[in-house]
């Protein structure tokens, strides 16, 4: 079963997937960037190959998107996998299901500091960020690993993952916070994995 790592871009999903993977697969908890790859991001173009689908042909690749995550999921065992999408549902095809989420960690950082960051990170002017985060986004990889992502807008991608409040499954991270009092607040996100094993 999956616990989503799910956040806006730059909000500080890589560093709370970092200590994630020095924590559960490490025996000294040294980082290594390689330990990363133990924490799949979704969508990912590798899955939807192994289907036999047409990662050119978008429709089939979102209708096969609970099952490119059976394909992986390990029932018995609680996995990770990050993402940044918002939590949608396209014609009909959601983008996960309870039967593969055991529940999903949302790391939100304040938006001024995401724009700032994304302006950097991608050279664009903080005008077309704005634009963005306001008007929603499609992300695609330079490198084509990775299928289309659909962001959102950053209050759209925020609150669509709040349907997992409901169920108890949902655990709210502030970056600033994971930043200023890094042992508290993963001890907190700890606390919640474990629990989530309980149920």
């Amino acid at each position: 079963m999956f616990v989503w790592l799910a956040s806006y871009p730059k909000s500080g999903n890589t560093l709370t997937r970092s200590m994630l993977a020095s924590y559960f697969f490490t025996e000294d908890g040294q980082y290594d960037f390689n330990l990363l790859k133990n924490i799949l991001q979704f969508p990912e173009i590798g899955l939807f190959k192994k289907l036999g689908i047409n990662i050119n042909n978008e429709k089939e690749v979102i209708k096969n998107y609970v099952r490119a995550q059976e394909l992986v999921n390990k029932k018995t065992s609680i996995q990770f996998m990050k993402t940044h999408s918002y939590l949608f549902n396209i014609d009909n095809n959601p983008f996960t299901d309870l039967n593969n989420s055991l529940g999903v960690i949302y790391i939100v950082r304040d938006p001024r500091n995401v724009l700032i960051s994304a302006a950097n990170h991608n050279q664009k002017t903080y005008e077309e960020i704005a634009d963005h985060m306001i008007n929603g986004n499609i992300l695609k990889k330079k490198d084509n690993s990775n299928s289309t992502v659909y962001a959102g807008t950053w209050s759209g991608n925020f609150n669509s993952w709040k349907s997992f409040k409901t169920l108890n499954k949902y655990l709210l991270i502030k970056y600033e916070d994971l930043i200023n009092d890094k042992e508290k607040y993963f001890y907190k996100i700890l606390k919640f994995i474990y629990d989530l094993k309980k149920t």
